[in-house]
């Protein structure tokens, strides 16, 4: 099997993860058993599968970021028209009118909420008045362990894995 037909096969086994029930992974381990069992250089095929995966991968993180960016946006709208709204409000209330509409679908009414801005850097605040997080350093545990170091708790974790090019 050449290169093309490889990633054209695992892309049908690709599809197979993409049905609107999920993945049935019995299915799928024989679905790849069997396809692996037709091909003469099964690391060629694995390398397939992980290629098809890793591309539609990139196609979802892809769609992820343009769909944040439209969230956004219509977050950003709904702001807007909500400032809109406000003013309308409050021109009501400056003119001596009540704030408050009632209408058919909806009521609305200008209220009044509270946050806390703090204009200083957080290190300049009383200390009853700062939040700390701890954290471990793994890049530190990590050049101590390598030392010889014995630190209850850590240690390092090897694992081996493929990598292709």
């Amino acid at each position: 099997m050449t290169g093309p037909e490889l990633l054209q096969h695992a892309g049908a086994l690709v599809a197979m993860l993409d049905a609107p029930e999920g993945a049935d992974v019995e299915a799928m381990s024989e679905a790849l058993t069997a396809w692996l069992g037709q091909s003469e250089d099964k690391l060629t095929a694995y390398w397939a599968v992980v290629k098809r995966l890793d591309a539609e991968a990139q196609t979802l993180r892809d769609l992820e970021q343009t769909l944040a960016r439209r969230r956004r946006y219509l977050d950003g709208q709904a702001e807007r028209v909500k400032a809109l709204a406000s003013e309308l409000l409050a021109a009501r209330e400056a003119l001596g009118e009540d704030p408050k509409v009632k209408a058919p679908m909806f009521t609305a009414w200008l209220a009044t909420s509270k946050s806390i801005e703090v204009s200083v850097e957080a290190h300049e605040l009383p200390a009853a008045y700062q939040r700390v997080r701890v954290e471990a350093s793994k890049t530190a545990l990590e050049k101590a362990l390598e030392a010889g170091e014995i630190i209850d708790g850590v240690r390092i974790v090897e694992r081996r894995g493929v990598r292709w090019r």
